[in-house]
């Protein structure tokens, strides 16, 4: 009786030292969670994303920072493709993706042209401000240095009380806002598609997927787009989507900020 009281008392300790496997119904709860916090994100990102294009964002007035008729026409296309986000809501996933998608493309080739205008603007203002309007004619290089180096010394000057300096104004030129507005408004349209690609159902996420192989394609060097793929593929599960999104974004696309001097 001894031993057997002995055997039964080692078997118990045993018992107690194996953690039970969980039950197929524990596993199917911890995948219908997983499966509800995606869900709920994903709602809560269409619901802000809404309340912000409802609003009727808009660049502005175009022609005030763009004289030039073909640049004028790059900001009026994006103003376009941004009022149709404000519509009615699309009746699909995939309807809905097509028109972030033309909006996203049409702010992001107008922020290019603005960031390039916008250099040439601080430039000139570099000279107007240093040399009273007459100085030599530096190079490209050199003078989009001076011009940034000027705006941050201005930002500095301007933080410690010196806010009539001449230098302050290089920053607020009509091209430099409307950037400023364009890259804010970029970055919006970039959320709302990620919220697809991040956090709809897997068929909605496969849509996303397409949708935005198709402006890598229209628009390879896009920073902004990189990031956005790059934390999709650390959150998605499935290992084809996975991959597919790694195969978009390499390891050695360049790892800075978006194109605005925010993130996402």
């Amino acid at each position: 009786m001894l031993g057997l009281g002995l055997a039964l008392t080692l078997t118990s300790c045993r018992r107690e030292q194996r953690a039970p496997a969980p039950s197929a119904s524990v596993s199917a709860a911890g995948r219908d969670f997983t499966l509800q916090a995606r869900e709920r994100h994903f709602q809560d990102e269409l619901t802000r994303s809404n309340t912000r294009f409802q609003a009727k964002p808009s660049l502005g007035d175009c022609a005030k920072a763009l004289p030039e008729k073909a640049d004028l026409s790059l900001c009026q296309a994006a103003e376009s493709a941004l009022a149709l986000l404000a519509g009615p809501p699309p009746a699909t996933p995939e309807a809905a993706l097509t028109r972030l998608a033309a909006s996203a493309l049409s702010l992001a080739r107008l922020a290019d042209r603005l960031r390039y205008l916008s250099l040439e603007e601080l430039t000139k203002q570099r000279l107007v401000a240093g040399d009273g309007g007459v100085a030599p004619k530096p190079s490209a290089s050199g003078a989009v240095a001076g011009a940034l180096s000027a705006v941050a010394r201005a930002q500095r000057e301007h933080g410690a009380g010196h806010a009539e300096h001449p230098a302050v104004a290089l920053s607020e030129g009509p091209v430099s806002q409307l950037l400023g507005v364009t890259a804010r408004l970029e970055r919006d349209v970039l959320r709302n598609i990620g919220a697809y690609l991040e956090y709809g159902p897997t068929p909605v996420r496969h849509a996303a997927l397409d949708t935005v192989k198709g402006l890598h394609a229209e628009h390879p060097k896009w920073p902004s787009l990189e990031h956005l793929l790059r934390e999709a593929a650390v959150l998605e599960a499935d290992p084809e989507l996975k991959q597919a999104l790694r195969d978009l974004s390499p390891s050695d696309s360049p790892h800075g900020p978006a194109q605005s001097a925010g993130t996402k």
